[in-house]
C-alpha cells in the first residue's frame, strides 16, 4: 500500500494542472499522474512506470508528488477546483470516497482485453465499491506481525509459524513477561487495530458493504483484550506516535508489531537483528484472520482523455512494471504472476509461506466514506481503551456519538 514508505516527506508540491479549464494543459500524448513520493528515490522509481508507458506506445505521463501526509488532502483539492490530473493514485480502503470524482472502469478492462483474474482477487476486490471498479491495482497485502528472531529464542518462546493461534500467542507472551520484556508494540492506527481483533474474535467495525457498526460487541470486547495485554505488561502502551510501534520494533524495545508487506523490505534494512514475519494470531474468529488492503491506479471523472488514460493504466499495473517493482522490493505486486519476484526479493526465510497463509485468511477491509473520520477518531479515543482508561464499549460509544450512529 506503500503508507509508510511515505512517510519520509520531500514536501513536493502536488501541483496539478493548470487552474480553470478541467484537465487543461493534458492531451492524448501528455497525460498528468498523481502519486504520493516520499523523495527524490521514490520519484526516480515512480518516474520509470511512468516512462513505461511512452515505451509502451501510449502517451508520455508526467508525474506529480506530494508527502502521503498531503497527498489525498491536495487531491481532493483538485479533484473539486476542476485542475485533476487524468491518472490518479488511490488506495482501497479510501477508493469510497472518490467514486464521485473517479470513473469505474469494468467497461475500460473490457474493452482493452484487460484480463482481470490475473490480479490477485483481494486486490482486485479491494478496489471494487458497490461492485465497480475504480482503479487497478499495483500492489496489495495483508496485515501481518513482523518479530524480532533474537528477542524470541533469548527469552526462550517458540518462533511463531504462519497460522498460529491465540494460545500460541498467550505462550510467548508469557515466556517474554517473564524475562522482563514486552512483546508486543500496541498501536490505534485503524487497520493494525481492526486486524488484530479481528484475528482474536471476529469483531469489526465496517460492515462488508462499507457501513459503519460502532455497537459491534464483539470489536468492543476486542477493544478490552488489546487493554489486556498492556495491563499485563505484554504490550507497551499506545502512542499518539504514528511511528512508535514500528520505531519500538527497530531498537529491540518489543518483540513484535503489526505491518504490511509493503513496509517489510525497508524494515529488513534498518534493523540489527533477523527479522521474522507471522501471520495475526487465531483467536475465536471462524472465518478470516486478517484484513488486507492495497493501492492502485484509476482515471479522473474530469479527464478528457480517459481511453488514453486507461491504456496508461493498463501498461502502469502490466507484469512487467510490477515485476520490476517487486524485484527492487517496492511493493507486493497486485498481479499474481509477479508476486514471486518479490519473494525472491525478500530473502526472509518462510515469508513466501507466511503471505500465501495471510492472503487466503484475509478480507479486503472494505472502503468507506467516513472511513478517514473512523482513523481520526480512533487516534482520538482508541488510546483511551488500548491504554486501559475506559473501556471498550464505552470508547466505541464516544466514536459513535461522533460519528452521527
Amino acid at each position: 500500500m506503500s503508507a509508510t514508505a511515505a512517510a519520509a516527506a520531500l514536501g513536493l508540491t502536488l501541483s496539478g494542472c493548470s487552474s480553470g479549464g478541467g484537465t487543461s494543459g493534458q492531451s492524448k500524448d501528455k497525460l498528468t499522474w498523481s502519486m504520493w513520493i516520499a523523495g527524490s528515490a521514490d520519484k526516480a522509481a515512480w518516474q520509470k512506470v511512468a516512462d513505461a508507458v511512452k515505451k509502451d506506445g501510449g502517451a508520455k505521463v508526467s508525474i506529480q508528488g506530494a508527502p502521503f501526509e498531503d497527498y489525498f488532502t491536495k487531491l481532493r483539492t483538485q479533484l473539486s477546483a476542476g485542475s485533476a490530473p487524468c491518472i490518479v493514485s488511490i488506495q482501497s480502503i479510501r477508493a469510497a470516497n472518490y467514486t464521485d470524482v473517479m470513473l469505474p472502469l469494468d467497461s475500460y478492462a473490457k474493452k482493452d482485453g484487460v484480463n482481470l483474474s490475473e490480479f490477485d482477487s483481494t486486490a482486485l476486490n479491494g478496489m471494487k465499491v458497490d461492485g465497480k471498479l475504480y482503479a487497478l491495482p499495483y500492489d496489495t497485502g495483508p496485515m501481518l506481525l513482523f518479530y524480532n528472531k533474537d528477542l524470541f529464542k533469548q527469552v526462550g518462546a517458540k518462533q511463531p509459524k504462519p497460522g498460529w493461534t491465540l494460545a500460541d500467542f498467550k505462550a510467548a507472551a508469557a515466556k517474554f513477561k517473564a524475562a522482563g520484556k514486552k512483546m508486543f508494540a500496541s498501536t490505534i492506527a485503524d487497520m493494525n487495530l481492526e486486524s488484530m481483533i479481528l484475528g482474536y474474535n471476529g469483531g469489526r467495525v465496517v460492515k462488508d458493504g462499507g457501513t459503519l457498526d460502532t455497537s459491534n460487541a464483539k470489536f468492543a470486547k476486542g477493544l478490552d483484550w488489546l487493554a489486556s495485554l498492556v495491563k499485563d505488561g505484554v504490550a507497551t502502551q499506545a502512542s499518539s506516535d504514528t511511528s512508535a510501534a514500528s520505531n519500538d520494533f527497530v531498537s529491540k524495545k518489543v518483540g513484535m508489531y503489526t505491518d504490511g508487506p509493503w513496509s517489510l523490505l525497508s524494515q529488513k534494512g534498518k534493523v540489527t537483528f533477523p527479522i521474522g514475519v507471522t501471520t495475526i494470531p487465531v483467536g475465536t474468529s471462524s472465518g478470516p484472520s486478517t484484513f488486507s488492503a492495497g493501492s492502485g491506479f484509476g482515471v479522473s471523472k474530469q479527464c478528457k482523455y480517459p481511453d488514453e488514460a486507461f491504456k496508461a493504466v493498463k501498461t502502469m499495473t502490466s507484469q512487467k512494471v510490477l515485476q520490476s517493482l517487486a524485484e527492487q522490493g517496492r511493493a507486493f505486486p497486485g498481479r499474481t504472476a509477479a508476486q514471486q519476484a518479490w519473494y525472491d526479493n525478500a530473502h526472509i526465510d518462510g515469508v513466501e509461506s507466511v503471505l500465501k497463509t495471510a492472503q487466503k485468511a484475509s478480507t479486503p477491509l472494505p472502503s468507506t466514506k467516513q472511513g478517514d473520520q473512523l482513523g481520526q477518531l480512533f487516534a482520538q479515543y482508541g488510546i483511551q481503551a488500548v491504554n486501559g482508561q475506559q473501556s471498550g464499549a464505552q470508547t466505541m460509544k464516544s466514536i459513535a456519538s461522533q460519528l452521527g450512529q
